[in-house]
């Protein structure tokens, strides 16, 4: 059926706005919403079990997947609802809008990533470019995005996985706990991303891509 869509967001007042101004506003229906990646994942695998060939069962086209869910992140659950669905595109949804983020997003298998303070009609012209097969970036993110995509060529799937968590903000702790890296190796990682990129530090490679 078209023009269904999921939210999964854990903010329960983002989801029903997010409903209401869609289903009032245009032609979009949101008949299901999770708080978290645990009950979206479990409502698809059981709408696969029953057929999609079942009348009442209805898959989404599109799911609208927050960033930053409680305890967890988005990005694992775009990338599991994207091996498994490919046929369900997902547009992420966030208060972050650094170019670590929207390279995540990418690497996930969003098609789609906007700011929560974007306006509504944004959001709308967002949806219907992804359910239309195309991609879509806020204009203000895409000159850096532009920048990043210019480098992550020249990367190793480990420098990138770095590159990324640096433009996140995230400490070496953080990056070390998240990859199961150590202290020594991190830095060792950082050093040569520098070098590739042409920066000194952490305050240069967030000025050249911001």
């Amino acid at each position: 059926m078209k023009n269904i869509l999921y939210i999964v967001d854990d903010h329960n007042m983002v989801r029903n706005g997010l409903k209401a101004w869609l289903e009032n506003h245009t032609d979009w229906r949101v008949p299901k919403d999770f708080a978290s990646s645990k009950e979206c994942l479990e409502c698809l695998e059981c709408m696969s079990k029953i057929g999609k060939s079942k009348e009442d069962i209805i898959f989404p086209e599109i799911i609208i997947v927050d960033v930053q869910l409680i305890n967890e992140t988005g990005f694992a659950l775009v990338k599991q609802m994207t091996e498994k669905w490919p046929e369900i595109k997902c547009i992420m949804y966030s208060m972050y809008d650094t170019t670590g983020f929207v390279l995540q997003a990418k690497d996930s298998g969003a098609k789609g990533y906007i700011s929560k303070v974007a306006k509504e009609e944004e959001l709308a012209h967002c949806l219907e470019v992804v359910q239309n097969g195309g991609t879509y970036l806020e204009q203000y993110m895409q000159e850096a995005q532009n920048k990043v995509d210019s480098i992550i060529s020249i990367l190793t799937k480990q420098e990138r996985n770095i590159f990324e968590a640096l433009l996140q903000n995230k400490t070496n702790r953080q990056i070390c706990d998240e990859f199961f890296l150590s202290s020594r190796t991190v830095e060792n990682y950082t050093s040569r991303l520098y070098a590739k990129v042409g920066v000194k530090n952490r305050e240069e490679l967030a000025e050249k891509f911001k």
